[in-house]
């Protein structure tokens, strides 16, 4: 009987533990620092959506002064039928919501607007509690 001797080839056809486990830990460590990135681009459009959503807001309540002579004493308000029966300016509540599951803040004395407008605001939850608002963003120098 001839025993023929196996080439390293033919010996080795198959990853072993280790070299599986070097892989897996490379993935694992690669999606970590991707969903870490992603949550911060998660972080960002919601900041970016509560911005739109601001304007749409302080939009509705120009709408809104224009069909009844002030601005509206509540965001609630815009939801209503004016006095002449005409239709409501927002269609539903859902405006209402930030990308965060709150309501939007509302101040019709407008401080932040110089008294211009009404203010409108969402508090970031994911970010240590920073307003988002319809207001212009603070000049370099200005506190």
């Amino acid at each position: 009987m001839v025993l023929r001797q196996k080439t390293q080839r033919q010996r080795r056809s198959a990853f072993t533990l280790m070299e599986m486990l070097v892989v897996v830990a490379i993935i694992v460590a690669l999606a970590g620092i991707g969903g870490y990135f992603l949550l911060g681009q998660l972080s960002s459009s919601q900041r970016d959506a509560a911005r739109a959503q601001t304007k749409v807001l302080t939009s509705a309540c120009e709408t809104y002064k224009i069909k009844n002579g002030d601005w509206p004493d509540s965001l609630q308000q815009l939801l209503q039928p004016d006095q002449f029966g005409n239709p409501q300016i927002l269609k539903n509540e859902e405006a209402l919501r930030t990308p965060w599951n709150s309501v939007y803040q509302y101040d019709k004395a407008g401080t932040n607007n110089r008294g211009l407008q009404p203010d409108i605001w969402a508090v970031d939850t994911s970010n240590q509690g920073q307003k988002v608002g319809n207001w212009p963003p603070p000049q370099p120098g200005q506190h």
